[in-house]
């Protein structure tokens, strides 16, 4: 990765994979809150099967990520996932909705322990997640 020094390496030109706007490729994540959780909805394309019709473990892991990192960043701090963890728990078929929530568990010092799930329409959880984000300046 190539740094702006004038701008640092956290600079954001809206061409994220998960909520940028200009990538063509990307899932363009809105996010909401309500109480004290972040909310969001992706349908995820056949590219992103890992079997057949079936999303790959991987990509819900990168969209829950982005899901729980921005429980900060919306609210106007800067913070980094520096860990997470995904456990997958049913197959996650493609082209259809998933709704993304993230919460916050602990705060400790210049860490904040999140979690977060993915469900279907019906309710099924396809998977969980955890994850450290680390406070940052910039």
């Amino acid at each position: 990765m190539t740094e702006d020094t004038r701008t640092g390496p956290f600079n954001d030109d809206r061409y994220c994979l998960c909520c940028g706007e200009k990538n063509p490729l990307g899932f363009k994540m809105k996010f909401r809150f309500e109480g004290n959780r972040i909310l969001s909805v992706a349908v995820i394309p056949k590219e992103y099967q890992g079997f057949a019709n079936v999303v790959h473990g991987g990509v819900l892991g990168t969209l829950l990520d982005e899901v729980m990192v921005n429980l900060f960043w919306l609210r106007g701090e800067k913070a980094v996932t520096v860990e997470y963890r995904v456990r997958l728990k049913a197959p996650c078929p493609v082209n259809k909705k998933v709704f993304f929530s993230a919460w916050l568990v602990e705060s400790k010092r210049n860490i904040h322990f999140t979690a977060g799930e993915a469900r279907l329409e019906n309710g099924t959880v396809v998977a969980e997640a955890t994850a450290k984000c680390m406070k940052i300046k910039q």
